[in-house]
């Protein structure tokens, strides 16, 4: 975190840059003529154009953010958006920006938009919605440089506020504006605070043409800027290009088969986005592995960065924004008692006020429990959706509609686009895969046993969720519909002994008498019910997200590029035309579940990507096909 000094409530200062944040009092003034004036804004919202994307280095205190969304939303027609995108490495605590904003009070109704959406700070790429999704907030937390070149968007504004170039080099260099003339697009605007020479030569060698202007009240001279130059893409891998995906149009058919946290998911996702979807289950909705009564939204934590780690912190971010907006009963609180937590928690870059140590247990307040069937009903109550408890038996290809077959008499559905939210048994109710490409697919069921027991006089004070090894929920009514703990989960993939329930059972109130006091004292643990069920994994543990892809067109298109051919003028990735997917959540379905929608919805709609490229590889449905091609070319 960045650790400011308040001299006084406009004067906010950073320690770490030993500078200001702004060269006056008047932050708001000074920052409205350097970087919206010089950015031609409101101009741009005032013509009319669907979608006005903005780039920023340096976040700061959000004070860019929020006067480019005062603007917005005095002067854009209610069918435009604001993107915008800002990189920051040392972001503000929300008590600080709550701090700073009380010197600028015409500012706070806007300013609230911000508090509301603040997102847990952890590493990586945090996408907010304001106001349904008409203002996007992406806020990449980290090295600006190494965030942007990670990032696929087209920016037609850029602010480029760091501190003082004396100060802060990096966010001024050479490297760092090569990727800012790729995510430009042609003709796009800049602006900055600085005119110092060198940070002119930069831009002006790399295609920018510079003018001048009359600095903001004793600084002698600004800068605004025009991208000239030719529009520049990063050649990504060929086999995870998205150029010839076949993306959704308007008034596109969609069915999702699934009904979920992987279904229910990507159909609000969606809906949101404007699209009429359908989604079909024949059990109902959250009748499988989605079915139990608590679910945990929790973060998985390592010493080091790995894709499990990051893809799970910025999911953790996500989801406690969408279960913000939908108002979902949770109960919030985990006690880890871990000494690896702590550990991995020490050696990282996570914010003060995610977690809080007691002695060797670590609590994390953000985090928490809800129940997954209340979520899965209140995604799918959109008007956009509609939900049909049918058994779909397989899915068809004719002239690039999708047609889904139901039962025997049944007229099939016809849809443009069908997405595979299934579960660990890959259909819907029949012993046969509803998709032949689904068969490849290094999906496999984990069971999971939990146990709903009574609760001692000893544990019915118990407020939080107990983490160790396995997990116990406190009572919460509000959440569960029922005023028992639930002891969970045991996780198993290989051969199931015949008295397996039993041993399982055993083993979990094993766990509660020895490891959590509330427990230790009831050797008779009264058991309500024991519930089995069997989650959707993959080797690697990450879900599969994106594309259908077909085994044999990887295979023929790209198994030269793993013999030292290189990648450059190999054909870009192909798929199943409108066949996509969204499975293998596994363990973490509840806290994946809503941020893997985000990034499959933006691929479904040619969108921005809200996560890294070197993460999303870790994501794409091809990964496993590619690993194996590797293997056998090699």
């Amino acid at each position: 975190m960045s650790g400011i000094e308040f001299k006084d409530r406009k004067s906010p200062f950073s320690p770490h840059y030993d500078d200001f944040y702004f060269a006056h009092q008047e932050g708001d003034r000074e920052s409205s003529y350097v970087y919206l004036e010089g950015c031609g804004l409101p101009g741009a919202f005032q013509s009319g154009q669907a979608k006005t994307t903005v780039a920023e280095i340096g976040f700061g205190l959000g004070l860019n953010f929020v006067l480019t969304l005062k603007c917005f939303l005095e002067n854009a027609a209610p069918d435009q958006e604001l993107e915008y995108w800002s990189a920051e490495k040392f972001p503000v605590s929300l008590s600080e920006l709550r701090t700073f904003y009380t010197g600028y009070p015409d500012l706070v109704p806007f300013a609230e938009y911000l508090f509301e959406h603040y997102p847990v700070l952890t590493p990586g790429v945090h996408r907010v919605f304001i106001k349904g999704r008409k203002a996007t907030l992406n806020l990449l937390v980290g090295d600006a440089k190494q965030l942007f070149e990670q990032m696929d968007f087209k920016a037609g504004h850029w602010y480029w506020d760091g501190f003082s170039p004396q100060k802060n080099p990096d966010a001024y260099s050479m490297e760092l504006f090569k990727e800012v003339v790729r995510l430009s697009s042609p003709g796009a605007r800049g602006a900055s605070f600085t005119a110092a020479g060198w940070v002119r030569r930069q831009l002006e060698s790399l295609g920018f043409r510079i003018e001048k202007r009359n600095g903001f009240g004793t600084k002698r001279e600004c800068i605004h800027a025009v991208y000239e130059g030719a529009d520049q893409t990063l050649e990504r891998e060929a086999w995870y290009s998205r150029s010839r995906l076949k993306t959704l149009r308007p008034g596109d058919r969609i069915a999702v088969l699934g009904a979920g946290l992987a279904g229910s998911a990507i159909a609000r996702n969606l809906a949101e986005r404007g699209f009429d979807v359908q989604v079909f289950d024949p059990q109902g909705i959250a009748e499988r592995a989605s079915s139990n009564t608590v679910g945990l939204f929790n973060v998985q934590l390592s010493r080091l960065p790995n894709p499990i780690s990051r893809f799970s912190q910025s999911s953790l971010a996500h989801f406690i924004e969408e279960i913000k907006k939908l108002e979902t009963p949770r109960h919030l609180g985990i006690l880890r008692d871990e000494p690896r937590t702590l550990e991995s928690l020490n050696s990282s870059r996570y914010p003060e006020d995610f977690y809080q140590a007691k002695d060797d247990s670590v609590f994390f307040p953000k985090c928490g429990m809800i129940n997954p069937r209340t979520l899965c009903i209140q995604r799918l109550d959109h008007p956009r959706i509609k939900f049909i408890q049918k058994e779909i038996i397989a899915v068809t290809d004719e002239a690039g509609r999708k047609i889904l077959h139901g039962e025997a008499g049944e007229d099939p559905w016809v849809f443009d686009h069908v997405i595979y939210g299934l579960g660990a048994d890959l259909n819907l109710g029949q012993n046969q895969l509803i998709h032949p490409l689904l068969t490849g697919l290094p999906l496999r069921p984990i069971r999971g046993q939990t146990l709903l027991v009574k609760p001692t006089p000893e544990s019915s004070s118990l407020n939080h969720v107990l983490v160790k090894v396995g997990y116990a929920s406190p009572i919460a009514p509000e959440v569960t519909g029922h005023s028992y703990h639930l002891l969970g989960a045991t996780y198993q993939a290989k051969e199931i002994a015949p008295n397996q329930e039993e041993l399982d059972a055993d083993h979990l109130l094993s766990i509660a008498r020895s490891k959590w006091a509330e427990f230790h004292s009831t050797q008779n643990i009264d058991v309500v019910s024991s519930k089995v069920g069997f989650r959707c994994s993959t080797p690697d543990k990450l879900p599969l997200i994106g594309p259908l892809c077909e085994p044999e067109y990887l295979k023929n298109t790209y198994r030269h590029a793993f013999k030292g051919s290189t990648s450059g003028g190999l054909a870009p990735l192909e798929s199943s035309p409108g066949e996509w997917i969204l499975m293998g959540l596994g363990s973490r379905g509840i806290t994946y579940s809503s941020l893997a929608a985000e990034i499959l919805g933006a691929m479904m709609t040619g969108s921005a990507l809200p996560i890294e490229h070197d993460l999303l590889i870790h994501l794409h449905p091809a990964r496993f096909y590619l690993r194996s091609l590797r293997k056998t070319t090699a």
